[in-house]
C-alpha cells in the first residue's frame, strides 16, 4: 500500500516542470577535453611505430611522414572513432610558425590523423576566395600558399584541434522554480554520446536598476542613470522581438575605460539581468559573456562612442581605425564610410557586422559573425541556427554635456551570443507564482559556453521551451535572512 506514496515521492525528485526542444553543439578541444580523453581511453591504441620520430634530425623525408603505414593505421582508427561517437574533426592552427615551424614529423604528432588531406581546402582563404589562380598546391607543408583563414568574433576556432559533436537536446528533466532571490530558473538535463548534460538559465523577473543618491539632501532610491525601462529597450532592439520580452544574459561582462584599455569596469551586480550555467559530461562551464569591447589583434577598442550635444559621433569606435568591424553598406541612407555619423549609426556598423553582413568601403563582401560557426566550424546555420544580439542604449536620455563620458551605459553597446525571450508581457513575467501556471510561459534561449577547465571546449545550446508550473526553491537561504541581518546590524535603508 505504500507504493504510491513512493512513487509520488519519485516523482518529485523528477521534475518535467516544462517541454523543451533544441540543438547543441559542443567543440571539444582535441588534446585537452576530459571528455575526449575518457572516451578515447576505452579504444586500444594503434600498435605500431613511425619510421620518423626525431623532429630535430638532420634529414626529414617530408614526403614520406604523412605516407607513413603506421600513420595510415592511425588514419583507419581515427575514422572508427569519429563515427562511433559522431564526430567531425578539424584543425586549423599555423603550423608554419612556432611552436611547430614547418617541421612535418611536429605537425603529424600534433595533427588529427587524416585532416591533413582536408586542411588546405578547408583551413586556406587561398581555396575559398574567387581566384582561381590562387589555390593551394595541395602540400600542408607548403606554407606560402596558405593564409589561414580566421574569424573575427569566434577567434578561438584556429587555437586548437577540435571535435565536433551535434544533436538534439531531449530532455529527461526540466526544472523551472523561483528562487530564493525570486529569480526564475529553468533547468535542463539531456543526454548525449559522451554522457548526461544539464544547462539552463536565470533572470530576474522584476530587473530594474537602482541607485541610492542625494536629492536636495534627501537620500532617494530612484532608477539606475534615471533610466527605468531598461528590459524594454532590450525587446525593442530588432522588429522579430515583436511581442516577446528579452532578457540578456549579462553576468560576469565588463566594460573596458576608453582613456585606459588597461582599465576594466565591471558592470555592478544590480545592473546584471540573468546568467546561464552547463555542465557538460566531464566538463564545467562558465557562461560566454557580453562583450562591451572589440578584442582583437591590434588594440582592446569598447564598442564605446562619445557625442557632443548635436549627437554627432566625436569620439570612440571606430574613429581611431583599430577595431576590426569597419562601416559597411555605405551610402544606404545617405551616411559614407568616412565616420559613425551619430549612435544610431554606429548600432547599424555593430548589426551589420554581426547580424547582416554586407560590402564594405572596398566592394568587397563581408560575411556577418553570426556565420563564423558554419563558415569556419563546420556548422551549418540551418543545421544549428545562431545569432548574436546587438544591444541598443539609443532609448536613454543623454543629458547635455554628458555625451563624451563613458561612465555608465550612455553611448555603449554590446554583442550578447547568450539571451531568454519570453512570450509574455513584462507584468505577465513579473506576477509568477510558484504552482501550476495557468497558461504556460512560452520562449526560447541561445546560450554559449567555454569550459571551466581551461580545455579549450566551446559548447552552444539553442531551443524554445513552454513552462507549466513553477517549483519552489527549499534549498536557498531563508528569505528574509537579508531583513534580518540588515536588523542585527542597524543597515539603513534609503532615505533613512
Amino acid at each position: 500500500m505504500a507504493l504510491p506514496l513512493v512513487l509520488a515521492l519519485l516523482s518529485g525528485c523528477d521534475p518535467h516542470d516544462a517541454t523543451v526542444s533544441g540543438k547543441y553543439a559542443m567543440y571539444f578541444a582535441a588534446r585537452t577535453s576530459s571528455n575526449i580523453d575518457r572516451v578515447q581511453r576505452t579504444y586500444d591504441p594503434v600498435d605500431c611505430e613511425y619510421e620518423q620520430t626525431d623532429p630535430l634530425a638532420k634529414e626529414i623525408d617530408d614526403e614520406q611522414v604523412f605516407e607513413d603505414e603506421c600513420w595510415k593505421q592511425k588514419i583507419e582508427a581515427e575514422k572508427v572513432f569519429q563515427d562511433d561517437y559522431g564526430l567531425k574533426g578539424f584543425d586549423c592552427r599555423t603550423f608554419g610558425d612556432a611552436p611547430y615551424n614547418g617541421n612535418s614529423i611536429r605537425i603529424r604528432d600534433a595533427m588529427t590523423p587524416g585532416w591533413e588531406s582536408q586542411y588546405e581546402d578547408f583551413c586556406c582563404a587561398e581555396a575559398n576566395d574567387d581566384d582561381p589562380n590562387n589555390d593551394p598546391d595541395g602540400d600542408i607543408l607548403t606554407a606560402n600558399d596558405c593564409t589561414v583563414r580566421k574569424a573575427r568574433y569566434m577567434s578561438w576556432l584556429d587555437d586548437k584541434a577540435f571535435y565536433l559533436s551535434t544533436g538534439e537536446v531531449q530532455s529527461w528533466r526540466e526544472e523551472a522554480l523561483l528562487t530564493s532571490e525570486g529569480d526564475l530558473q529553468l533547468t535542463i538535463h539531456t543526454t548525449t554520446p559522451f554522457g548526461d548534460v544539464r544547462f539552463g538559465w536565470v533572470i530576474k523577473p522584476k530587473f530594474q536598476p537602482t541607485e541610492c543618491v542625494d536629492v536636495d539632501g534627501v537620500a532617494t532610491e530612484r532608477p539606475t542613470f534615471d533610466d527605468d525601462n531598461w528590459i524594454d529597450g532590450w525587446s525593442n532592439t530588432y522588429e522579430e522581438d515583436d511581442g516577446y520580452t528579452v532578457y540578456l544574459l549579462n553576468a560576469g561582462a565588463t566594460q573596458v575605460n576608453p582613456n585606459n584599455n588597461g582599465d576594466y569596469w565591471y558592470l555592478d551586480r544590480t545592473w546584471l539581468a540573468g546568467a546561464s550555467f552547463s555542465r557538460f559530461g566531464d566538463e564545467d562551464a562558465y557562461m560566454y559573456t557580453t562583450d562591451y569591447a572589440d578584442w582583437n589583434d591590434v588594440a582592446t577598442v569598447p564598442f564605446w562612442v562619445g557625442r557632443n550635444d548635436e549627437g554627432n559621433v566625436v569620439s570612440g569606435y571606430p574613429l581611431d581605425e583599430s577595431g576590426q568591424y569597419r562601416e559597411l553598406n555605405c551610402g544606404e541612407g545617405g551616411d559614407g564610410c568616412s565616420q559613425v555619423i551619430d549612435y544610431a549609426d554606429f548600432v547599424d556598423v555593430l548589426k551589420d557586422n554581426f547580424n547582416y553582413g554586407g560590402v564594405d568601403r572596398d566592394e568587397v563582401r563581408v560575411e556577418p559573425a553570426d556565420n563564423e560557426f558554419q563558415d569556419y566550424g563546420m556548422l551549418p546555420q540551418d543545421e544549428f541556427p545562431f545569432a548574436t544580439r546587438i544591444e541598443d542604449n539609443s532609448w536613454r536620455t543623454t543629458a547635455a554635456g554628458d555625451g563624451t563620458t563613458a561612465e555608465g551605459m550612455d553611448g555603449w553597446s554590446s554583442v550578447s551570443p547568450n539571451y531568454v525571450r519570453f512570450k509574455a508581457s513584462r507584468d505577465e513575467i513579473d506576477a509568477l507564482e510558484v504552482g501550476a501556471l495557468d497558461s504556460p510561459l512560452e520562449g526560447d534561449f541561445q546560450l554559449l559556453f567555454y569550459s571551466s577547465d581551461s580545455s579549450g571546449s566551446v559548447w552552444a545550446f539553442t531551443g524554445s521551451f513552454s513552462i507549466d508550473k513553477i517549483g519552489e526553491d527549499v534549498w536557498g537561504p531563508d528569505a528574509e535572512l537579508n531583513d534580518i541581518k540588515e536588523a542585527e546590524n542597524e543597515t539603513p535603508a534609503c532615505g533613512e
